[in-house]
């Protein structure tokens, strides 16, 4: 029969768990709408998944605002990945062609 050290079992539970779990993002007033989208920890800028959720879809514009040249449409309920950069506050640039679309037509896909 093994016997086991409580003190080292516990110990070595609550470093597996410590070490599995994440930090989760939470969303600040610093953040810029297209951060809080993403629900992006301040200072790190990955792709995120994305739901388009304007009835009649979204333009590609081809910078970061409705002063730049349309390049496209993305239809309702259709998911697109996309990147947060600091080069703008509300619009998230396309990960996988050019185009910018702006966040207040999206929402996060999954959970």
């Amino acid at each position: 029969m093994l016997k086991f050290n409580k003190k080292l079992t516990t110990l070595v539970f609550l470093t597996l768990i410590a070490a599995n779990s994440t930090v989760p993002a939470v969303a600040t007033q610093d953040q810029s709408p297209a951060e809080q989208l993403c629900r992006l920890r301040p200072g790190i800028q990955p792709v995120c998944t994305v739901l388009i959720t304007a009835p009649n879809g979204v333009v590609i514009r081809s910078g970061p605002g409705s002063n730049y040249r349309r390049i496209g449409v993305i239809p309702y309920q259709h998911d697109v990945n996309v990147r947060v950069t600091e080069r703008s506050r509300e619009w998230v640039k396309l990960a996988a062609r050019p185009g910018w679309i702006h966040s207040r037509y999206l929402q996060m896909a999954g959970d």
